[in-house]
């Protein structure tokens, strides 16, 4: 379901706006890069720009690269829904003047879309807008094929408050990819104070990670629940000093876990 201009939220660019052409221009320049990493920068300069002072021009422009043939435009557009009008100190994409607009143009085109880019870019707009009509296409990609769409998937699930987006965080938290373990294991641990069997179960389960990274995200998530199954493997990480990216993290948790005292038990309520 597109929307036309004139269901759009703002019809009238406001002062320092760019206009459509300079969003055209903009555009154009996004499309000609390549995706290597000098051109990735410059792209996504080009869209943060977009999301700043693009206003009403540049969701016209998104909406209309949704709806394209084309899987480059069809990404670059989901790209610019995901924080079209955020400004600095706006308070984010999800309270931004397009919020309900994007979700239209972008559930509209999760429904059809294949590509796993494509999906990915959706999926991660979802996670900047915060909008539970999200939650039900999130959650059925949570076992696409394409490791990027379930990492995007992650991000767009992360700090909702729904126990079927906690239930996939889960799922995900045993995902083969390294990256997506983490995340979803960060969102179960830092994202979220929920705390019931299944969720320390997961997290209990990532304390042998391979990944020193899902490892350290784990013992976290366990010991400011009090569980006292993180005490073993943080007293070992105290002797060994696994090399983690933030250090800070393990201590916290012991921290948190010395406060707990023998009042944590080992399962979470209900």
């Amino acid at each position: 379901m597109g929307l036309t201009a004139s269901s759009s939220p703002i019809n009238n660019a406001s002062v320092g706006e760019m206009t459509a052409r300079e969003v055209a221009e903009k555009v154009d320049w996004a499309l000609s890069l390549d995706d290597d990493l000098d051109d990735g920068k410059a792209r996504w300069d080009i869209v943060s720009e977009l999301h700043s002072e693009g206003g009403q021009a540049a969701f016209e422009a998104a909406e209309r690269l949704c709806r394209a043939g084309e899987a480059k435009r069809r990404v670059l557009g989901a790209d610019i829904l995901a924080q079209v009008g955020v400004t600095p100190g706006s308070g984010g994409a999800s309270v931004g003047p397009f919020r309900d607009a994007a979700m239209r143009v972008l559930l509209d085109l999760v429904e059809r879309e294949s590509e796993p880019e494509i999906l990915a870019s959706i999926c991660s707009a979802f996670g900047h807008l915060k909008d539970p009509r999200a939650v039900g296409p999130l959650v059925r990609l949570r076992e696409h094929p394409a490791e990027k769409v379930r990492l995007a998937v992650v991000f767009g699930l992360l700090a909702r408050p729904e126990r079927e987006t906690l239930d996939a965080l889960i799922e995900l938290s045993a995902d083969d990819d390294a990256d997506v373990r983490d995340w979803a294991t960060f969102g179960l641990a830092r994202q979220s104070d929920a705390d019931y069997p299944a969720l320390r179960e997961a997290l209990a389960a990532r304390i042998d990670d391979p990944d020193v990274e899902t490892r350290a995200e784990a013992l976290h998530g366990l010991a400011t629940r009090g569980d006292r199954r993180a005490l073993g493997p943080l007293l070992e990480w105290g002797e060994k000093r696994w090399e983690a990216s933030d250090p800070a993290l393990l201590d916290e948790a012991l921290e948190a876990l010395g406060e707990a005292g023998s009042g944590g038990g080992e399962q979470g309520g209900a």
